[in-house]
């Protein structure tokens, strides 16, 4: 088995661990897990979803979060024009941020986010509106 192929069974095995503790009820267990899989989710995040150019933007965004800079994460955001990163960025800080007990920085980056998707919704509502006509 590869090297890959067992870090992978590894991480499923936790996984499964966690989703049993959480349907147990096992609170020591969900505690005991929490950090490697605020991490595994942080990686994922970053490995599947943004390219390696956006990298230092996202760890920027992460910084902000951390260090509840609610300002800082608003501006780091705002420097995205593409919607969908945009609002996958928004949403992966407010993860993040609720797990740091930031909750009025979890509030700002959740708002940035769906600013983002009404807008884009109502900027594709008016192009379908002009091609109806």
């Amino acid at each position: 088995m590869s090297e890959q192929s067992f870090e992978l069974s590894d991480l499923l095995t936790e996984i499964d661990t966690v989703l049993d503790a959480g349907q147990s009820g096992d609170t020591d267990a969900l505690y005991d897990h929490r950090a490697s899989i605020i991490s595994m989710y942080a990686q994922a995040m970053a490995e599947f979803h943004f390219s390696e150019d956006k990298l230092e933007w996202l760890n920027a965004l992460l910084r902000a979060v951390e260090d509840n800079q609610t300002n800082q994460c608003l501006h780091i955001l705002q420097q995205e024009q593409d919607t969908e990163k945009l609002f996958l960025a928004s949403q992966f800080a407010a993860v993040m941020a609720g797990c740091y007990h930031h909750d009025e920085c979890m509030t700002v980056v959740q708002a940035v986010g769906l600013q983002a998707l009404l807008l884009a919704i109502q900027s594709e509502q008016a192009m379908d509106s002009r091609f109806d006509h």
